[in-house]
């Protein structure tokens, strides 16, 4: 984790603690918050033991480790489900400090084209930068290492400039989905220009009624996701994201996709900005959006914030970013 610890989840869009000045006081509420547990009344799931997951066994689909709260008397499940650990993990790769910059770069630009006075707005994010640049400093001077200080940093670039084109729009959620669209078309345009369907692939085997009742083009949201499957590659390969990946689960007939993000660098970022009611994300949101933008479907989100290594409240500490598409349908 890089940056504060804020443990807010987010529906519907939108860290250790760095500081003790009035951006860094929201401290973690509680774990379950932070995961995103859908049903309040069932908070205190901590007291689940992770030995809930067979440590021995893999998913052979996803090669992680899987493990939930079980089962309520009358068979609803309790909570959500948790993505374990991969179960050969995958290491962080070296941030690439070029490419890192034209991720947030590209958002700029986005907001820039939205934005009839780009002079103010690259004015309101070198005023946040200043506001808020000492109290991520002392956080940024106590990295344990070089690629620490790196995904650190970024994380404060990322933070002010959301908080900034945020307020250059007064958090309007209109303006502020135009430009996550935006941002999210420029990435895809750099990232994946060429993509398609044949670039995406699932880890779970095609069902024959795996698409049985849908009314959007199956194949139009294929292209999208292979699109979004490469984007992610080069993320991760940028050193921004770790593993990531997209499924569209098969009992659920079409209607469910979820990306999960092992690793995601900007997550204490993100979820500081939700704590204080910024919707506006980062960087794969903005990709969820512009792909299933083209792919003409409309669709509810939720996002979950993970600790895919226990479910332990007093330890959570989430590294993975769970978003959930649900009730796609076309426009």
């Amino acid at each position: 984790m890089t940056v504060p610890s804020i443990s807010n989840a987010v529906t519907d869009e939108g860290i250790s603690v760095i500081t003790d000045s009035s951006l860094g006081t929201t401290v973690r509420r509680s774990a379950i918050q932070g995961a995103r547990i859908i049903d309040n009344a069932d908070e205190k799931w901590e007291r689940f033991s992770d030995s809930l997951r067979d440590k021995s066994r893999c998913d052979e689909n996803t090669g992680r480790r899987l493990f939930d709260n079980g089962f309520r008397k009358d068979g609803t499940r309790i909570g959500n489900p948790v993505l374990g650990n991969l179960c050969n993990p995958e290491p962080l790769l070296a941030l690439d400090q070029k490419m890192a910059d034209r991720v947030l770069n590209l958002a700029v630009q986005s907001a820039e084209a939205g934005n009839n006075n780009m002079s103010l707005l690259l004015k309101t994010i070198s005023d946040t930068e200043e506001l808020v640049r000492a109290s991520f400093e002392r956080s940024i001077q106590d990295s344990a290492d070089e690629e620490e200080r790196k995904r650190k940093t970024f994380n404060f670039a990322l933070y002010s400039k959301m908080r900034a084109i945020s307020n250059s729009v007064n958090s309007n959620p209109a303006q502020v989905k135009k430009f996550q669209l935006n941002w999210g078309k420029q990435m895809v345009s750099e990232l994946a220009p060429f993509a398609d369907r044949k670039n995406y692939a699932s880890p779970f085997p095609v069902t024959k009624d795996e698409f049985e009742d849908y009314d959007y083009d199956k194949d139009r949201l294929l292209d999208s996701l292979g699109a979004l499957q490469v984007s992610l590659e080069k993320l991760r390969s940028f050193g921004l994201i770790g593993h990531s990946e997209i499924v569209i689960p098969y009992d659920d007939y079409g209607s469910v996709i979820t990306v999960a993000i092992d690793d995601y660098v900007p997550i204490g970022a993100e979820m500081l900005l939700s704590e204080q009611n910024y919707s506006i994300a980062g960087p794969a949101s903005a990709l969820i959006r512009s792909v299933m933008d083209k792919a003409n479907i409309n669709y509810s989100l939720d996002v979950f914030y993970l600790d895919p290594s226990t479910t332990k409240q007093s330890v959570y500490n989430p590294s993975q970013l769970l978003l959930s598409l649900s009730n796609l349908r076309k426009f």
